[in-house]
């Protein structure tokens, strides 16, 4: 006899198409709210970004999939998709409700099992979040399920207890301005907790509409339109009885000033040994809040009765991004590590963001300082549907792209981003009301390449006027067609320098990139013989971190118009 499901099929296809359209809606109103844990206002769209990849996975399902086998889709989407802090924790709260939906849960305590899950996900839980929100919703479900609340007469069992579900989530949500001093000084709700109402407010909504169609409810109670953000963010003050010393966690009110935020997919197959269950998430985030905060960890079995793999998506902000690569890098031995992706908390980007990928893992703190989203080849390269999704999620009228040319040859970055827009319009035609961004790509083969594009892109935003951005791919590629550039094993490396330094007329900048494994006195002699064939030029030195013994090598010409440095400006001889 078949179990009875935790969540119909019919409503979980609704249920994430709606939550994805009212999360899409109210992105931008979310983001302006975003103060905890840092303010980089993009909690909107991270559980935007999060929940459009659960819905897509449940699309392309098959018809007569299980409500519990389209919840199992949707978490281990939702943890690949996942963006941000909000957007990890609600891809652990999709993945609470695909496990409890395998056991044979009811909603109740299956909506219990995803607030516990998501609130084990984090290193440090904090009152007046999501998390919050998440076991109030709990709370009351059970409260409904057990006889305290009752809906109108001949109403279906789940619409009473998704009804407190969310009445409780909102609740939560309006009383979260005296749970934490960044909400309380800042005067909003969370947007995080506020997020999961919209989802919660959804699955109402969408077990309302299936239920209309199956006759169930009248249909004055059930009809199906949009799901709207029927609450006001902003202009709180803390409820009477809330705590006047509400807490300001420790490493938050400063965060974002010299923070990056660092993410990962850890691949393990259903074979491996050495962790018991539960045991490699509890691992992974007592290493992660060694070198950083903000620290979640998902994923694992979703529950299903086969073998398969489990997947892990890691999340972290820390100012010592050597010391937190450190932690993937020692994971990758026990398992593939995917997906890396690093970006600064107080670079945030407006009318142009810039995706890069580097197999380098000491730039990619030089280069997200330089406002670039950095997809970091650690363990498996980033793909070409990696670097699609990153555009689209940006946020911004414009993106720049700069890969190695086999990501970008054919047109298969193109080709991809239209693949993933056209799937989102077919589902939802309003996803065609948020028009794509416009994505100009240049080839960047090596790191020298990587750093001078980045530092010409950010000198000429910084340095615009009221007459708007600069046009950008002039910017960079003007900046890229007067730089010479090589990467040599150390024995040819002197040699080469000198080539390049003849080959530009007035040098102003020599870049040295050495790998981890360059000896010490090759990098010396390169340094002496840049300040001796170039003794105008300033010598930079930024470490690859990759492992071999090459060296990259950059020279751009001075300029009158002050010609940008590579990230990181020039080095000092302590520094060398």
């Amino acid at each position: 006899m078949d179990r009875p499901e935790l969540i119909d099929p019919d409503v979980v296809r609704t249920w994430l198409r709606a939550a994805t359209a009212a999360l899409g809606a109210s992105r931008e109103d979310l983001d302006r709210v975003n103060v905890f844990p840092v303010a980089d206002g993009d909690t909107g769209t991270n559980m935007y970004l999060t929940v459009r990849e659960a819905s897509a996975a449940v699309h392309d399902a098959d018809d007569d999939a299980s409500g519990r086998r389209l919840l199992r889709l949707a978490a281990r989407a939702a943890l690949l998709g996942a963006r941000g802090n909000s957007g990890v924790i609600l891809s652990e709260w999709l993945r609470g409700l695909a496990v409890a939906a395998s056991r044979g849960e009811g909603l109740g305590p299956g909506l219990d099992v995803a607030a516990r899950s998501a609130r084990q996900a984090v290193a440090r839980p904090a009152p007046g979040t999501i998390l919050t929100a998440a076991e109030s919703a709990a709370a009351a479900a059970r409260h409904a399920e057990a006889g305290g609340m009752v809906g109108p007469l001949g109403a279906p069992a789940h619409l009473p207890v998704l009804d407190a579900a969310r009445r409780g989530a909102r609740e939560a949500a309006l009383r979260s301005v005296g749970a934490l001093a960044p909400l309380r000084d800042a005067g909003v709700l969370d947007a995080g907790a506020c997020g999961l109402v919209l989802v919660l407010d959804a699955l109402a909504a969408a077990q309302r509409h299936v239920d209309l169609r199956a006759g169930a409810v009248s249909e004055a109670d059930a009809s199906m339109g949009p799901v709207l953000l029927d609450m006001d963010l902003r202009g709180h003050r803390p409820p009477p009885d809330a705590d006047p010393a509400a807490p300001a966690p420790a490493g938050t009110e400063h965060a974002a000033a010299d923070e990056v935020e660092l993410m990962f997919v850890l691949h393990r197959p259903h074979h491996a040994s050495g962790f018991r269950d539960g045991a490699v998430a509890d691992a992974l985030r007592a290493d992660l809040d060694e070198v950083g905060d903000s620290v979640v960890v998902v994923g694992g079995s979703d529950g299903g009765e086969g073998h398969d793999d489990s997947l892990w998506q890691a999340h972290v902000h820390t100012p010592d991004l050597e010391a937190a690569l450190e932690v993937p890098r020692r994971w990758a031995r026990r398992g593939e590590v995917s997906r890396v992706y690093v970006r600064h908390l107080a670079v945030a980007a407006e009318d142009w963001a810039v995706v890069v990928t580097t197999s380098a893992p000491h730039l990619a703190a030089e280069l997200a300082s330089g406002g670039a989203v950095v997809l970091l080849d650690l363990d498996t390269a980033p793909t070409v549907d990696d670097v699609a999704q990153t555009v689209l999620g940006a946020g911004t009228p414009h993106v720049l792209v700069l890969a190695p040319s086999d990501v970008l040859d054919d047109g298969r970055l193109a080709d991809a981003t239209a693949a993933i827009r056209a799937r989102d319009v077919a589902r939802d035609d309003r996803a065609a009301i948020a028009p794509a961004p416009g994505v100009t790509v240049v080839a960047a083969d090596d790191d020298v390449h990587l750093v001078t594009a980045v530092a010409a892109l950010a000198d000429a935003l910084d340095a615009a006027g009221p007459a708007g951005p600069p046009d950008v791919p002039h910017v960079v590629r003007a900046a890229l067609g007067r730089l010479r550039t090589a990467r040599t094993a150390a024995a040819e490396a002197v040699g080469v320098l000198g080539g390049l330094v003849a080959d530009v007329p007035a040098p102003g900048i020599v870049a040295l990139l050495p790998d981890t494994g360059l000896p010490a006195s090759v990098l010396d002699d390169l340094a002496e013989a840049a300040a001796a064939l170039a003794p105008d030029a300033d010598v930079v030195v930024l470490p690859t971190g990759r492992p071999g013994t090459g060296v990259g090598i950059g020279v751009e010409p001075a300029s009158d118009d002050a010609a940008p440095q590579p990230v990181g400006g020039p080095v000092d001889e302590e520094a060398r």
